[in-house]
């Protein structure tokens, strides 16, 4: 049987040339007919809705740089990923495997190039991948004695570059008329979220355009609102027989007094200074909205720029989890940038047969060196530790880089079973009597708890400085004692009391009220921890 059954029970038979089919793309942009007046030229039309619309190019995203709220979030993303400077290049090898002595030359080789790189030029310009859509860039080689030496490793323009039908990279050529298709080893191409449609990638600037816009046009306002009404108004009211010539005259001289706060007004005049009460809040809700959108947009979430009013340290931590995977987005494109410079480095260096071998050698890898997270690791020696796992002085010297003389466990030298062995031995008595007695004394009942006399103290400020309405509700002193446990820290605590304060204190007393009880509370635990014994 030489052929295939459908769903509807149709056989359809398999043609000798059926491997023909296999091997050729089907689905192309000629065949479903999404042909363009710009692709007789050669060149893919940019499918970016917002440029499109407007009728600009990508070049025109290079002014939105000129906004303070873009230039801040495009710096604060990017230097998340900048500021990590421990990385490496390891000689590529199969899973499992070491690395080949060629391997290991070759990754010597790439490092000893880019030593004359500037590294940070170079990542940053893979970082701008995010707001542009993608990056090229180009590739320098130089010979070298039996290699091509990397010379130069250059993001260039994105403007310079275009797309063919069949979303291979073009270099537009001179006045941009006459687009050819790149080297594939020449240029190593940076795309952010690119698809088959659109290989120009997505690019966040061109979603900031309107925005930037409407703010620059909210200021605009604003600015004239403040010119108009931020400064006083003369009021001048002319004597009753003033002839108009005179109110003129007056007129002038008020307007005048706006600047030099110097008039001349007839006798029987009257001069006022009115002051607008309202101060553009408006434009100022107008301008920060579009701030908000300029920022969700580059940075995903608004608070690591602006924490604004009646926001919590917990909402700002969750925010900053949010520019963190951003982060880790983008250190994860400058690795797949670098794993393609190294490739291609490869398969310049060497042939596709290389000691009678139909392959190259495995590619240099590169990666970020993450700092070692010891809060976790201690979190699970402590849960180990808690199941009987009793750990050596090895594994702290090797897992925390701690010196042996650095420290001591427990159990060892004159302490812990040496000392218990020691008086066991001056009394006569075996260890293992005296651990079983120790063993039978800790199913003892504990002794019971003494009351804290520092807390006891605390209680008792507290009751001295609440009213006494408010410590006959019990209600209430349930909702302060869970606002203290339930807040985070203690700006959250002054957040969450000062719901809780009551409604007819005037603002002075309900500042009082919180200044009283928080430094009270501060100087009682800070007095009590002096006088612990723990």
């Amino acid at each position: 049987m030489n052929g295939i059954y459908l769903s509807t029970n149709e056989f359809v038979e398999f043609s000798n040339n059926s491997n023909e089919l296999l091997n050729t793309e089907l689905a192309t942009r000629q065949r479903a007919g999404g042909y363009s007046p710009a692709m007789a030229l050669g060149s893919l039309p940019d499918p970016d809705p917002v440029l499109r619309k407007r009728g600009d190019g990508v070049a025109v995203l290079d002014d939105l740089m000129a906004d303070d709220e873009v230039t801040q979030a495009v710096q604060g993303r990017k230097l998340m990923t900048l500021n990590k400077r421990q990385y490496q290049f390891v000689p590529g090898a199969p899973a499992g495997a070491e690395p080949e002595a060629e391997a290991v030359k070759l990754c010597d080789s790439l490092i000893r190039d880019l030593e004359d790189i500037d590294m940070d030029v170079l990542f940053s310009g893979i970082l701008d991948a995010p707001y542009y859509g993608m990056t090229p860039i180009e590739l320098t080689f130089a010979p070298d004695g039996d290699r091509l030496k990397l010379v130069q490793v250059e993001p260039k323009p994105v403007e310079w570059f275009t797309f063919n039908d069949a979303n291979q990279l073009q270099f537009r050529g001179e006045f941009f008329s006459n687009p050819s298709p790149v080297h594939p080893y020449k240029f190593v191409l940076v795309r952010h979220f690119s698809t088959y449609k659109n290989p120009y990638g997505l690019r966040l600037l061109s979603r900031c355009l309107w925005p930037v816009a409407f703010k620059r046009g909210g200021i605009e306002f604003w600015t004239r609102f403040c010119e108009k009404f931020g400064q006083p108004w003369m009021l001048g009211t002319a004597g009753q027989n003033a002839t108009q010539v005179e109110m003129n005259t007056m007129a002038a001289n008020l307007a005048s007094m706006v600047q030099d706060a110097v008039a001349v007004v007839p006798s029987g005049a009257k001069v006022e200074a009115l002051q607008f009460s309202g101060k553009g809040e408006a434009h100022s809700s107008y301008v920060q909205h579009w701030d908000k959108a300029i920022n969700k947009v580059l940075k995903g979430q608004t608070l690591t720029s602006d924490m604004g009013s009646g926001h919590s340290n917990a909402a700002a931590q969750t925010h900053y989890g949010v520019l963190e995977d951003y982060a880790a987005a983008d250190a994860q494109l400058v690795v797949t940038a670098m794993n393609n410079i190294a490739w291609t480095y490869t398969k310049v260096n060497t042939p596709d047969v290389v000691n009678k071998r139909l392959r190259s050698a495995f590619s240099p890898m590169f990666n970020y060196i993450e700092p070692e997270d010891y809060k976790e690791r201690v979190e699970l020696d402590k849960g180990l530790s808690s199941l009987g796992v009793t750990f050596k002085k090895q594994h702290f010297v090797q897992k925390y880089a701690l010196a042996e003389e650095e420290f001591t466990l427990k159990g060892e030298g004159d302490s812990g079973a040496g000392k218990l062995h020691d008086e066991n031995k001056k009394k006569g008595t075996p260890d293992s009597k005296k651990q079983s007695e120790e063993k039978e004394e800790s199913f003892a009942a504990p002794e019971e708890a003494k009351p804290d006399v520092f807390q006891q103290q605390i209680d008792t400020f507290v009751e001295s400085v609440l009213p006494d309405v408010v410590t006959q509700n019990e209600k209430f002193m349930r909702q302060v004692q869970a606002a203290a446990e339930n807040a985070e820290s203690w700006e959250d605590m002054q957040l969450l009391l000062e719901e809780l304060v009551p409604q007819d204190m005037t603002e002075d007393e309900q500042a009082a009220f919180m200044s009283e009880v928080l430094n009270g509370a501060a100087m009682f635990g800070q007095y009590a921890a002096g006088n612990s014994d723990d």
